[in-house]
């Protein structure tokens, strides 16, 4: 589905990206995990389509989008949800919902806001209450939520559980195993453990290249390439 093929990529004159590999096959959960500024990030604002690679290819269901603004590329079936969460503070969650729905063709559109509810219980209760009132665990299902409204075929997801309650954390990680059901999955992360236990293949990014890649099974038990990459 997704094949990103040996991306270099630059901020300014910071060589962030140095030959970066990967791919997601469909119905996959795959993680990409690295300390913070080991270039997951930029990794994945390159797919979407905020940064572009100076030399290297992306491919999204056999589609060169290497050099695609970002709006094709969501309109392509690839959502995104940045690590900074940018949930309208004076809008109801409901609001939040409807103003995805509304960048979206309405011949695109799969999902109803009563099927997000259905995905997201907790959003349901809470769907009168404004962004700005909401914890950080309400706004990251905010912005999954909003990223489901534009019938994704693939979700990037940027850390997504950082600065969460562990119990936050744990009903984060059912939410994303529920989602497989309908999306293939790319999760950035620093937390292992989290992202490990619900993936099924896994790559750790260090200073801009990938330095291992496999099961996630088998990487959880590499107590030498966490300690090496992933200890903080």
């Amino acid at each position: 589905m997704l094949s990103v093929k040996d991306i270099h990529v630059y901020y300014g004159e910071s060589y962030v990206i140095q030959g970066v590999d990967l791919h997601v096959n469909e119905g996959e959960i795959v993680c990409l995990l690295g300390r913070n500024g080991a270039g997951k990030s930029t990794t994945f604002k390159s797919i979407v389509g905020y940064l572009h690679p100076r030399k290297g290819k992306i491919t999204f269901e056999d589609k060169d989008i290497t050099n695609n603004r970002t709006f094709k590329n969501i309109r392509l079936g690839i959502g995104y949800v940045p690590e900074d969460r940018r949930v309208f503070a004076d809008l109801t969650v409901l609001e939040n919902l409807e103003v995805a729905f509304s960048a979206v063709n309405k011949a695109d559109i799969k999902w109803q806001v009563e099927d997000l509810f259905e995905m997201f219980p907790l959003l349901k209760k809470l769907r009168n209450k404004k962004g700005g009132e909401l914890s950080g665990g309400e706004q990251q299902m905010v912005t999954i939520a909003r990223a489901m409204a534009t019938n994704p075929k693939l979700l990037l997801l940027d850390e997504p559980c950082e600065g969460l309650a562990p119990v936050i954390v744990e009903q984060l990680a059912e939410i994303i195993v529920r989602l497989k059901e309908n999306v293939t999955i790319l999760l950035a992360e620093q937390n292992a453990y989290f992202a490990l236990s619900i993936s099924d293949r896994g790559y750790v990014i260090d200073k801009g290249k990938i330095v291992y890649s496999g099961s996630a099974s088998i990487l959880k038990e590499n107590e030498e390439i966490q300690k090496r990459y992933l200890a903080v």
